[in-house]
């Protein structure tokens, strides 16, 4: 019986949730939430309240519909270029829906608590 597609694609690790401020030299995959502030053919300008991102996208369809304004959920791969942050897009979704002081709140309840975890494990 033969491996499946599934099964030989090699895994790659959860994107991880962070504050533009907090993407680091060894982060491989992270997910950033902010607003839009500036963009052009291939890239935008994203704002979280901590700082700018630049994120380059391949592919136009994956930004469909959002423009300067929009709250935006990016999902990639950053990279250090001259000292400046920037994002390589895989996933761009839109969640203008979103209330961004309830998630940064549940954001700052799930560290406490894994910092609880580890700390009393």
């Amino acid at each position: 019986m033969g491996l499946s597609m599934e099964e030989l694609r090699p895994r790659r690790k959860p994107a991880r949730s962070r504050k533009i401020s907090e993407i680091k030299i060894g982060d491989e995959y992270v997910k950033v939430i902010g607003l839009v502030v500036d963009k052009k053919e291939a890239e935008f300008v994203l704002d979280d309240g901590s700082g700018h991102l630049t994120v380059f996208f391949d592919d136009p369809a994956i930004v469909e519909g959002v423009e300067v304004g929009s709250r935006v959920r990016v999902i990639g791969s950053p990279s250090n270029v001259a000292g400046a942050h920037e994002l390589h897009a895989e996933i761009v979704q839109k969640v203008d829906g979103l209330d961004l002081g309830l998630y940064e709140e549940v954001r700052r309840e799930v560290k406490k608590f894994e910092m609880d975890l580890r700390g009393g494990g």
